[in-house]
């Protein structure tokens, strides 16, 4: 599986941001009985939901403060998650928050000062929140409209479930009497809406039409049933019909690409130059997009010996409140559960950042109703810029890279589920090409594979699109690719450019892979980088890639079984390289000193969790030079609420493919790695 690049914790200065003191990474900085979460610690305990408060501090473990409600809000989102005892799950979207849990009432006397008992949710929440029961017919529903022309009690909803804007209301789909009489509540990619029944009548809104009896938008994006339904589709042949003539030009590797979803375009941008953009109320997350246009320093090294691949990352990112919330210097932390944003992936020529992708912002987007709106700004950044900043580091040459720039922004906090639409490359593996694929049980039963382990992070399949490559691909890229190359001119890097446009994640099934030297490697896929430029096809990190030779192997039962099947095999292998694609990073990587940025994915240090002998050679014990580090493996990862605790080892996103025992897709992600997923701009 890929690891985290290392490359990206050498390249750094020692620097602490001002409220590094107050803050924590690990539980065993926080003392007896207390336990860090979200960068802080916090008192262990039950998660709880309705508290006053002041700070996240003040919150149960899982929790944090929406401080903008009154008295402060102890509360977390319940997309794709439960609410403790005492909660109901609320979605408070379609009036300015997030999807969360409220306090359960059945009077006015079970909720705090400042809080209704909202009959339509059986919560205390915001009189402005609360949807009415038993609601009259209306002749203004799904009306085009302006702000203030609808009847009382209903908004003027605007994005992409009312194009032209339209009235509605907003409503709870557990309970369809907090809609008018001849519509329907339906929870949408962005809130949950009244629709107008369109069985009788044609709809009063011409962009409107009558999907499923309901007055829709064309393109409207209604909550799935995971795993879905996928659509398999052939798309003959990707890529170039032709071999690329003469060598590959690492400083002008591919064309700036367009994204199949709008963008905010601010052109070609030289590094060290600072860009500004607006970001509207309402925005889910935003994804910082970085193609390179004239890259010349490919490389650099450090101390003399340690060539690094020049990856492109923003820096310096302020939000409107003028709080700079990343900067690329400091030193990474072993658990940036606590930080606003997390970038520790290597992304030559081509990045994304995508916000949010941390628990502490996920929690706070999900409260306020999305990232903060204003003006946003960064400094376009990459290794090469950084290197003269730091100590022990050449470049080799002093021009400076210019990339192409674009901003996308996804409209909405998501629901707990969404649909993504994938493609799948036969460049190598065990089937041939995608007409054979087509009508391969095999290949059907990995499909089937797949659907169950997103469906653990509430993803429906929606498209599903075969593609052949060029003979001349298959013939270059047919042997095992080399898995150390990270070069843009490398065989991996030069695959992914052979992927189609559209809004997809790109797989690409090889025949396996190589070390630099030739010898066999137990890796089995490989990222472009993370997160992969969603919506975007052709570039050098558009795609993941996966050892498709199981596909047709062993024998497959009727429970998921990796081993023995090798169509369940590679389904696992495909969905860890796709969740590396929408944001996800390993929960502990293969030294076990370093984990991914979320806080409900337990962790498994190496120096606790290992056998005893093989921790004095953990490498946050600082062995001998010389001295192989101990890996962290599934089996040691099992005890979660073990002493010391030991968890992730069968989580879908750990470094390693399980060796002993078969994960199970339904636990095999946890509610926030799906929040991060559903955040992706590849999900609708």
């Amino acid at each position: 599986m890929r690891t985290l690049a290392a490359a990206a914790a050498a390249l750094t200065v020692s620097a602490c941001s001002n409220d590094q003191a107050a803050r924590c990474i690990l539980d065993a900085e926080c003392g007896s009985g207390r336990v860090c979460d979200i960068g802080i610690c916090k008192s262990a305990g039950p998660r709880t939901a309705g508290e006053a408060c002041t700070s996240d501090a003040s919150c149960s473990v899982g929790a944090a403060c929406a401080m903008s409600m009154p008295g402060g809000l102890c509360t977390y989102s319940c997309a794709g998650d439960t609410c403790s005892s005492g909660a109901v799950c609320t979605d408070l979207r379609a009036s300015g928050s997030g999807i969360l849990c409220s306090k359960a009432c059945t009077t006015a006397a079970d909720c705090r000062s400042g809080y209704s008992c909202c009959p339509g949710f059986g919560a205390c929440v915001l009189s402005a929140a609360c949807p009415p029961q038993g609601r009259a017919a209306s002749a203004d529903l799904g009306k085009v409209c302006t702000g203030t022309s609808c009847a009382a009690g209903e908004i003027c909803g605007s994005g992409p479930e009312f194009p032209g804007r339209a009235c509605t209301a907003a409503c709870n789909p557990a309970d369809q009497s907090t809609c008018p009489s001849g519509s329907s509540c339906v929870s949408t990619s962005t809130g949950s809406f009244c629709f107008a029944s369109c069985s009788a009548q044609p709809c009063a809104n011409s962009q409107l039409t009558c999907t499923a009896g309901l007055c829709r938008a064309p393109n409207a994006s209604p909550a799935c049933a995971p795993p879905g339904s996928p659509q398999v589709v052939l798309g003959g042949v990707s890529g170039p019909p032709n071999a690329p003539v003469g060598t590959c030009d690492p400083a002008h590797v591919t064309p700036v690409r367009a994204p199949a979803l709008t963008a905010i375009a601010l052109g070609p941008q030289v590094v060290g130059g600072k860009v500004t953009f607006n970001v509207p109320l309402g925005t889910g997350s935003m994804s910082i997009l970085s193609q390179g246009v004239d890259v010349p320093v490919t490389s650099i090294t450090l101390n003399g010996n340690t060539i690094v691949p020049n990856s492109v990352v923003p820096t310096l990112v302020t939000d409107p409140s003028s709080t700079m919330i990343f900067d690329d210097l400091p030193a990474a932390p072993a658990d940036g559960s606590g930080k606003a944003i997390f970038y520790g992936g290597v992304s030559p020529f081509t990045g994304m950042m995508t916000v949010p992708n941390t628990s502490f912002y996920l929690q706070h987007a999900a409260l306020q109703g999305g990232i903060p709106p204003g003006d946003w700004s960064f400094t376009v950044n990459d290794f090469a810029r950084e290197c003269t900043q730091v100590r022990n580091c050449t470049r080799s040459t002093a021009a400076q890279d210019t990339y192409d720039v674009q901003v996308l922004l996804k409209p909405g906090i998501p629901a707990a589920t969404g649909t993504v639409n994938v493609a799948f490359y036969f460049v190598g593996g065990g089937i041939p090409d995608a007409a054979t694929a087509n009508t391969s049980p095999a290949f059907a039963r990995m499909l089937q594979t797949l659907g169950q382990f997103y469906a653990a992070a509430g993803l429906c399949l929606g498209k599903v699109t075969l593609y052949d490559v060029a003979p001349w691909a298959k013939t270059k890229y047919g042997g095992l690719v080399n898995a150390d190359d990270q070069s843009v001119c490398g065989d991996l890097s030069q695959i992914f450019t052979l992927s189609s446009p559209g809004d997809q994640i790109n797989f690409f099934f090889l025949n396996g892979f190589k070390s630099s030297n030739g010898g066999m490697l137990s890796v089995v896929g490989i990222d472009g980088t993370i997160p992969g430029p969603s919506s975007v096809g052709g570039t050098v990190n558009s795609g993941a890639s996966a050892n498709g030779s199981d596909l047709t192997f062993g024998v497959c039962g009727g429970a998921v079984d990796i081993h023995n099947c090798g169509a369940d095999e590679v389904a696992y292998i495909v969905a860890h390289e796709g969740g590396h694609f929408m944001g996800l990073y390993h929960t502990t990587e293969q030294t076990g000193d370093s984990f991914d940025p979320i806080s409900d994915t337990p962790i498994c240090p190496c120096a606790s969790c290992v056998p005893p002998s093989q921790q004095a050679a953990c490498a946050s014990k600082n062995p001998p030079a010389g001295t192989p580090p101990t890996l962290v493996r599934n089996d040691s990862c099992l005890t979660p609420n073990g002493t010391p605790q030991c968890g992730g080892g069968n989580n879908m996103m750990f470094w390693l493919l399980p060796g002993s025992f078969n994960p199970n897709p339904q636990t095999a992600l946890s509610p926030q790695q799906g929040q991060v997923m559903r955040s992706n701009l590849v999900v609708r």
